[in-house]
């Protein structure tokens, strides 16, 4: 009986944390799971979803002391432990990008002008420097590869060019791997992207998808659908994006990502099942 009731007051604090998700409360959701924890500490479910109701949050050191915690104690959550440590190493090396740094050894990134463009960018961002962050944006956008997609595997649609609408990360896809690896794809080397729907909180922000990459390559990754930089709860739930300006030609965004496919803004959801078209088959859409 005791059992039970322990397993019903688990239930009823992963219903609560949801609600607050679902507000757009994100601090709220983990107050409420670390009051349930200390009357519950043996709930391994709770301390799971603290984890990454911490990863939501940016608070990625608390994060793993919390999943160090449940590894030692909990032995049926190692392998997932294990996996969500990659993550975080991941999501490190992804805010070491906003330094102007990347780490040969946990970064994948095909060397060349734009990938020299991008740091430029950033380490000028990171200190303060925006006119030469203005001239390295245009800089990035001018070594940018133009990419034509079409969506839903529709082979009759117009395909339209893809790139962030965020102009620090312009014709580049951010992906977070399970090797703790961060990928930074340009969108002319993704041939298309198939997600898988969310499971649990982390999987809402960190989308989970199989990526077909135009050299043949295929493989899974997490693909973040918010800005790195996002502050507020709903901002880090992906529930609102705003710009800054930072130069002229330069805006970054905080909250949702947005991309433009052709004329339109879209969410990481509305890049669903997006084709490549071929190179051979590519057009001129200059006018």
């Amino acid at each position: 009986m005791h059992h039970k009731n322990a397993t019903q007051g688990a239930e009823s604090a992963m219903d609560a944390i949801k609600e607050y998700l679902s507000a757009g409360q994100l601090q709220q959701a983990i107050d409420h799971c670390q009051n349930v924890l200390r009357e519950k500490p043996g709930a391994s479910d709770l301390r799971a979803c603290l984890v990454e109701l911490l990863c939501l949050a940016g608070e990625l050191q608390r994060a793993d002391d919390v999943l160090g915690h449940l590894a030692k104690h909990h032995s049926d959550w190692l392998a997932g432990a294990a996996n969500l440590r990659q993550l975080l190493r991941a999501q490190q090396s992804r805010l070491a990008l906003r330094q102007g740094q990347l780490a040969a050894e946990d970064v994948v990134a095909t060397p060349g002008p734009a990938l020299e463009a991008l740091l430029a960018l950033h380490l000028h961002l990171s200190r303060g420097e925006m006119d030469a962050a203005g001239v390295a944006a245009e800089n990035l956008e001018a070594r940018r590869t133009p990419a034509l997609f079409t969506l839903g595997g529709d082979d009759h649609s117009t395909a339209v060019d893809l790139r962030d609408c965020d102009d620090s990360l312009n014709g580049y896809l951010e992906g977070l791997g399970t090797d703790g690896r961060y990928y930074l794809w340009q969108w002319s080397e993704i041939d298309a992207l198939h997600f898988h729907p969310p499971t649990s909180p982390v999987e809402m922000i960190w989308r989970r998808a199989d990526i077909e990459l135009a050299d043949g390559r295929q493989g899974e990754a997490f693909l973040p659908a918010t800005y790195v930089d996002s502050e507020s709860d709903s901002q880090r739930l992906g529930r609102e994006t705003d710009w800054r300006q930072k130069a002229p030609g330069l805006v970054t965004g905080v909250g949702l990502k947005l991309f433009l496919l052709g004329n339109e803004a879209v969410t990481l959801d509305g890049l669903k099942q997006i084709q490549r078209q071929p190179a051979q088959e590519t057009v001129d859409a200059s006018f």
